[in-house]
């Protein structure tokens, strides 16, 4: 057992952990490009890096409190009303002590492309969205007083050690002001309290003075304070993702020149006050932008979201982090047929380079992995979730349930009440058949997981049909001589993997088939020849079709590897077909019918053109 196994982690692990670490370290803002083909587990991939950065955070907590008296605070409680009087009052300053500071939060936001691909402009969903999870995470009162009192400047750099300073109107600290109106208020409101509002019975004129200032002071006050608290229940009221769907939503949105001004004013907004909050709360704060399933979207739509990134989320103070999950291959050929980027962008690497900082492809899935991943998915887990450094450990010692007809209800119900556990011919146990191939699949010593795809669906696909396949060869009395349990979970991975070779060979078969009862040439073809040998010689036919199928040939795996599985690792004869494939569930007979057509039209135009010969003596 290698260290990584007796440690419970595997090859994906250690990539997720070396990632979470990096961003911890590597300076914002930053466009991370986590590339993986489709069904590789990238969602997987991307909790445990946010595991890995949470562990480092809270790690770095600990170092910064052990060094420094200052430690951080949170904007809850009391914190929260000492916010509220720093963000009315008071404003920050970039000091060279909080410059240093190394311990950081980590605010994760995810936005799942496919959940906004309705809208007419999707880069603004990601906004929108980043927009409402700061306002959740921090609470609606903080941001709606940031965005009513204008606090749209840069924070600037100071060289004194004084983190917060006075704001001043006219050069008079705006809260001595407020405390004298607030004291003169309080004053008056004592003074008319003993004597009255009447002026007229004491005949002072000096006193009528001191009231009409008075009152006017408490008019300018309650002015002010009203404007402030009407714009800041506004802000309130009205987020920033409903200003910015109220803009979306108005007829001539797509004429309006400043809407992407106003945006990029609002995300200026947005990351004053997450630099409010870094000095507040006395350490870095960074914002995860997880951007999922934008390769489900339309070629505009995605450039549309590439392009938000690139100019609204990339200022060089922006506190963002945002990570592309995608399949790069299918992102580029987003861009390179998008209508808005036509001429501009020939070649979709070259664009998806200018906006990616970072580059981390998903590796390649190691042994372990994989069959750790599959005894997931035999056990009925979900392997794409998250799971804690302990669970391959445990799965190891759980393997398989005790008794797998309860994990596979499929068979006590197709064997029928009576004999749940027996097949009607009375031989064997159709439950530990099932069991076994399952085994086969998940066995370190088998070869099945080389031809497995790294890909959970596949995966799934896999499990789950073998149970079927083996319950209908069974129920129709299938001869299952010739098949061992790991033959028949071979048969359904090649069904899987090749569907577009495996059906040009049972066409083969069909029309060797079809020639023998036509009586048209020797039949080739008996029941001990080789599918690799039927495939090869047919190779040259393939070929002259191949360009009209290179959709369906794309479906398949390696060409290589599907000629060392069928002439090396499971040499299937064409008995051995004609046996399973009445059974084989997960090949689409379309497939072989799109051959067929093919394959029927060129036969059918070699007969009815006339040969030269015939030609010449007709005329």
């Amino acid at each position: 057992m290698s260290n990584s196994e007796g440690k419970g982690q595997n090859e994906y692990d250690t990539y997720a952990s070396c990632l979470g670490k990096a961003l911890c370290y590597i300076p914002t803002p930053m466009t991370v490009g986590l590339y993986a083909p489709w069904g590789s587990g990238i969602n997987r991939l991307l909790n445990n890096v946010e595991k890995h950065m949470v562990a480092e955070a809270l790690s770095r907590e600990k170092k910064e409190l052990a060094k420094s008296r200052d430690g951080p605070r949170a904007a809850c409680g009391l914190g929260f009303l000492l916010l509220l009087c720093h963000l009315v009052f008071l404003k920050p300053q970039l000091t060279k002590r909080h410059q240093k500071r190394k311990n950081v939060r980590f605010i994760f936001v995810q936005f799942r492309a496919w959940e906004f691909a309705g809208s007419e402009k999707l880069w603004a969903g990601l906004i929108t969205t980043l927009c409402d999870n700061i306002k959740n995470k921090f609470g609606c009162i903080p941001t709606g007083i940031v965005r009513a009192l204008g606090h749209q400047n840069t924070i600037e750099q100071s060289d004194s050690s004084r983190e917060w300073v006075p704001k001043k109107m006219l050069g008079i600290p705006v809260w001595l002001i407020f405390t004298i109106l607030l004291l003169l208020a309080v004053v008056l409101a004592i003074f008319v309290a003993m004597y009255g509002f009447s002026i007229g019975e004491m005949d002072n004129d000096y006193m009528a003075a001191a009231e009409g200032v008075g009152f006017g002071l408490i008019g300018i006050s309650a002015l002010m304070t009203l404007k402030n608290s009407l714009m800041v229940g506004k802000n309130i009221l009205v987020s920033q993702k409903d200003k910015m769907e109220s803009l979306m939503n108005k007829s001539d949105f797509s004429a309006q020149l400043g809407f992407m001004n106003d945006i990029k004013q609002e995300v200026k907004v947005l990351t004053n006050f997450i630099h409010y909050m870094e000095i507040f709360e006395r350490r870095q704060i960074r914002v995860v932008l997880e951007i999922m399933s934008l390769d489900r979207c339309t070629p505009d739509k995605v450039v549309g979201v590439l392009d938000a990134m690139n100019i609204l989320l990339s200022d060089p103070d922006a506190p963002f982090v945002s990570v592309l999950a995608v399949d790069p291959s299918i992102i580029v050929a987003c861009v390179e047929k998008s209508s808005t980027l036509k001429g501009m962008a020939d070649n979709g690497y070259e664009f998806l380079n200018r906006i990616v900082t970072l580059p981390f492809s998903v590796p390649k899935m190691d042994t372990q992995t994989k069959l750790d991943f599959l005894r997931q998915v035999v056990e009925g887990q979900n392997p794409l979730a998250d799971e804690s450094p302990q669970q391959p450990e445990r799965l190891k010692a759980k393997r398989f349930p005790e008794n797998p007809l309860e994990s596979f209800p499929l068979m006590s119900v197709s064997s029928g009440p009576e004999q749940p556990s027996k097949q009607r011919n009375g031989t064997k146990n159709p439950g530990q058949q099932i069991h076994q191939a399952y085994q086969c699949l998940t066995d370190r010593d088998s070869n099945l997981h080389e031809y497995i795809e790294e890909n959970f669906v596949h995966m799934r696909r896999i499990v789950n049909i073998i149970p079927i396949m083996m319950t209908l060869m069974l129920e129709s009395r299938g001869s299952m001589s010739s098949f061992s349990p790991q033959r028949v979970a071979a048969w359904v991975i090649l069904a899987n993997s090749w569907p577009c070779r495996l059906s040009w060979v049972w066409q083969c078969l069909e029309d060797a088939e079809q020639r023998k009862e036509l009586g048209e040439g020797e039949n080739d073809i008996h029941d001990e020849m080789l599918l690799w040998t039927i495939y090869e010689n047919s190779s040259e036919g393939l070929q002259l079709v191949q360009s009209s199928i290179d959709k369906l040939l794309a479906l398949d795996g390696d060409p290589e590897t599907f000629q060392k599985f069928l002439s090396v690792s499971y040499k299937f004869t064409v008995k051995d077909a004609k046996t399973i494939l009445p059974y084989t569930i997960n090949l689409d007979y379309s497939l072989k019918r799109k051959m067929e057509l093919l394959l029927g039209s060129r036969l059918l135009g070699r007969r009815t053109v006339p040969s030269p010969a015939k030609t010449t003596s007709f005329e």
